[in-house]
C-alpha cells in the first residue's frame, strides 16, 4: 500500500494554569517524533494546540475543528481529563471521520475504564508515545484501522476493549527527536519551559506512577543535545525552566546541567529560574548543584521530599530512610550558610494518624524555613490505588473540573480525623504559605513555647468571630473544606486572593488575631511588629502594569530591625530572647509592579510579586 497524500495530525494540551504558559512537552515530542520520520514526513501536517486553563471549551473546539485533522490526540492529566471528557461528543458530532486518542500519564493502562466510559474515544496509548504515534499514523495512512501489532495502544474490537503488549522503554532520550531542536520552533508566548534530561525513577513510592516508569532505570539525553535545547530556551527569552525530572542530582550528569543551566543564563540573562524535584538522597550531589546554583545567581526551590516521619506510613508508602540523614545534615549546612531549604510533608498517608501529622509539622517547622504541604491524592496505577482494601481506604470525588480522588479515610485516619487535618492544611496555606504571617508564627514558636500546629487550630474559629470582608471570606473557605472533606485545587489561589486584596485590612486582621491569640504583652508586642514585616511584604493587588511601569518603593516603621530578625528566624539563627525594641528604625520594602493584573492567580504568580526589603536604616 502506499500513503495517502495527505494527513493532518492536531495534538492538544490544556494546561491546569489560567495564565501561565508552560511549553506543552508531552505534545511537542509526539510531534518532532512524527516530523522527524522520513516515511512519514511527506503531506504530514502536524498542529500542536496549547491552552490554558481560562480558555473556553467553544473556543478549544473551534481551533480544533479548523484543522479538520485526520487524527486528534489529546495529552491527559488529572486536571484536564474531564475537560476533553466534556468536549469529545461535540468533536465526534464536528469531526465524524477524525480518530480520537488520548494519551499521557494519567490514563496509561487505564483503556478499559475510557474507552468504556467515552464512546466517542476511539483509542489509548500506554506508556510512551514517541513510537507509537509514529506506527499508528503510518497504519492510519495505510488505511489500516488494525491495531493489534501495534504496542502500547488500548482499543475496541467486537465490543470489547482489547490491550496490546507493553512497549518497551526507550534505553535512550535520543532515541526520540528532540522537542525544542525543531524549525519554526516559536517559545515567545510561554512563561515556563518544560524540560526532561532523564526519564524514569529507581523509587516505587505508593503514591506515585512517574511517567508511568516508577521502580525503572533512568534513561538520559546526550550532554550535546541537553545543552543545545537549553540555547533555545535562552534565547527564547524563557526565563523559568520546570526540570521534569523525577529525581534531579541523582546522577552526576546533574553536576554538568546545572553547569549548562549557568552558561547559558550568562549567555542570553535567561532561565534565571529553575524549578527542580530534588533526588531523595544523594546529599553531596545535591549540595554541589545547590552550591553552583548560588554562586551564579541561578534562583530554584529546594525541598526535601520526606513526605512523612512516620515510620510505618514510611514503609507503607514503599519509601526507606535511605539517604535521610544525610540529605537532613545537607540542608542544614545549606541553611546555616545562608541558603534556603524547605521539607514537604504529605497529609493524609496510611499508617499515620493526625498526631504524627502534627507532630510532624511541629518538629520539622523551626528546623526548615519552609514546609510545602498537601493532602494526599489517590492517582491511577499508584499501589494505594490499586490495593485499597489493604488501607482500608475511602476516597471522594467532589470536583468534576478534575479527575483527581481526595482521601476520606482510612484504616489510621477517621473522617473527622481528616477534616481535622485538612483545617491544619488550609490554615498553615493561609498563614504561613501566603507569607501573611510566616514570620510572626515562626517568633511564637521561637520565643512563646507555642506549637506552631496549635497557632495553626486557633485560626478557624477566630476568623468565624470577626465581621469584615476578609474574615467572611476566610470563615467560608474552613466551612467548605469541613463540608466537603476534600482540598480543592482552587482553594489556596481563592484564600490568597483574599488576603492580597487590601493589605491594611489583612495587617489590622493579623494584629487582632495577635491581640486575641498572645497574652504575653512583651511576646505581643514583639509579634505586632513582626506582622507588619510580614504583611508589608504580600504582593500589592493595587499595582497594574498599566500604570505602574517600574518597581514601586514603600516604607513601614518599626521599633527594631524587623528584617534581620526575620532572617534569623527563618535561618534557625534566632537568639534566645526576642527583641524588645529601642532601636527603632524604617524599613523600605520594593514591590515590582504589575500585581494587579494577576490577583485571581495568586497560586501561581504570588512568588514573583513579594516585595523585598532594599534597606533599614534607624530613626533619630
Amino acid at each position: 500500500m502506499t500513503l495517502t497524500k495527505d494527513f493532518k495530525v492536531s495534538l492538544v494540551d490544556l494546561s491546569g494554569e489560567a495564565r501561565v504558559a508552560y511549553t506543552p512537552l508531552g505534545v511537542m515530542l509526539l510531534r518532532a517524533a512524527l516530523l522527524a520520520d522520513e516515511d512519514l514526513a511527506e503531506g504530514l501536517d502536524v498542529s500542536v494546540h496549547a491552552f490554558l486553563a481560562s480558555t473556553s471549551l467553544a473556543s478549544v473546539i473551534e481551533e480544533i475543528q479548523a484543522v479538520q485533522p485526520d487524527l486528534l490526540g489529546f495529552s491527559c492529566q488529572g486536571w484536564n481529563v474531564m475537560a476533553y471528557r466534556q468536549m469529545l461528543p461535540t468533536l465526534r458530532q464536528l469531526l465524524p471521520d477524525t480518530v480520537i486518542v488520548f494519551g499521557g500519564n494519567h490514563v496509561s493502562h487505564q483503556g478499559d475504564r475510557w474507552l468504556r466510559e467515552l464512546p466517542e474515544l476511539d483509542l489509548v496509548i500506554t506508556g510512551e508515545g514517541e513510537r507509537t504515534i509514529c506506527e499508528l499514523v503510518a497504519s492510519l495512512r495505510h488505511g489500516d484501522r488494525g491495531f493489534a501489532d501495534i504496542s502500547g495502544l488500548a482499543f475496541r474490537q467486537a465490543g470489547s476493549v482489547v490491550s496490546t503488549a507493553d512497549r518497551p522503554r526507550m534505553a535512550s532520550l535520543d532515541e526520540a527527536p528532540s522537542a525544542y531542536l525543531q524549525p519554526g520552533l516559536d517559545l515567545a508566548r510561554f512563561d515556563v519551559a518544560l524540560w526532561e534530561t532523564n526519564r524514569g525513577c529507581p523509587y516505587h513510592c505508593s503514591f506515585c506512577h512517574w511517567g508511568g516508569a516508577v521502580g525503572q532505570r533512568l534513561t538520559k539525553a546526550a550532554s550535546d543535545r541537553l545543552e543545545a535545547e537549553l540555547d533555545i530556551i535562552g534565547r527564547s527569552g524563557v526565563g523559568t525552566v520546570f526540570l521534569c525530572d523525577a529525581n534531579f542530582g541523582i546522577l552526576r550528569q546533574d553536576v554538568d546541567v546545572a553547569h549548562m543551566l549557568v552558561r547559558t543564563l550568562k549567555r542570553h540573562g535567561a532561565p534565571h529560574t529553575v524549578h527542580v524535584n530534588w533526588a531523595k538522597n544523594h546529599a553531596a550531589t545535591v549540595e554541589e548543584i545547590l552550591t553552583i546554583f548560588q554562586e551564579s545567581g541561578v534562583h530554584t526551590n529546594v525541598y526535601l521530599a520526606l513526605q512523612t516521619m512516620s515510620r510505618p506510613a514510611l514503609k507503607l508508602a514503599g519509601r526507606s530512610e535511605r539517604g535521610r540523614p544525610e540529605m537532613t545534615a545537607m540542608a542544614q549546612r545549606v541553611i546555616a550558610g545562608g541558603g534556603h531549604v524547605g521539607a514537604e510533608l504529605i497529609f493524609g498517608l496510611p499508617g499515620e494518624t493526625l498526631t504524627d501529622f502534627r507532630a510532624a509539622y511541629d518538629e520539622l517547622f523551626l528546623a526548615f524555613p519552609s514546609l510545602l504541604i498537601h493532602p494526599l491524592w489517590i492517582l491511577p496505577n499508584t499501589t494505594y490505588d490499586a490495593d485499597r482494601e489493604k488501607f482500608n481506604l475511602i476516597t471522594i470525588r467532589p470536583d468534576p473540573a478534575v479527575d483527581y480522588e481526595g482521601v476520606l479515610q482510612h484504616s489510621t485516619l477517621s473522617i473527622e480525623e481528616n477534616r481535622a487535618g485538612l483545617r491544619l492544611l488550609l490554615a498553615d496555606e493561609i498563614l504561613i504559605g501566603s507569607g501573611w504571617a510566616s514570620t510572626t508564627v515562626r517568633a511564637l514558636a521561637r520565643w512563646g513555647g507555642t506549637q506552631p500546629t496549635t497557632v495553626l487550630d486557633a485560626l478557624p474559629a477566630f476568623v468565624a468571630s470577626r465581621p469584615g470582608r476578609l474574615s467572611r471570606q476566610l470563615a467560608r473557605a474552613f466551612e467548605e473544606i469541613h463540608a466537603e472533606c476534600y482540598f480543592h485545587r482552587s482553594l489556596r489561589s481563592r484564600v490568597r486572593s483574599a488576603l492580597f486584596t487590601d493589605p491594611s485590612e489583612s495587617r489590622d486582621l493579623l494584629l487582632d488575631f495577635l491581640d486575641d491569640l498572645v497574652a504575653d504583652a512583651e511576646l505581643r508586642a514583639t509579634c505586632r511588629q513582626l506582622a507588619l514585616h510580614d504583611t508589608a511584604l504580600l504582593p500589592r493587588a493595587d499595582l497594574a502594569s498599566s500604570t505602574h511601569v517600574s518597581d514601586v518603593d514603600s516604607r513601614f516603621e518599626a521599633d527594631f530591625d524587623t528584617h534581620d530578625t526575620a532572617r534569623s528566624l527563618s535561618s534557625g539563627a534566632a537568639p534566645d530572647e526576642p527583641p524588645r525594641g529601642g532601636s527603632p528604625v524604617t524599613v523600605r520594602v520594593r514591590h515590582p509592579a504589575g500585581f494587579a493584573d494577576h490577583l485571581h492567580d495568586a497560586i501561581d504568580l504570588s512568588a514573583r510579586w513579594v516585595g523585598r526589603v532594599i534597606d533599614v536604616s534607624l530613626r533619630p
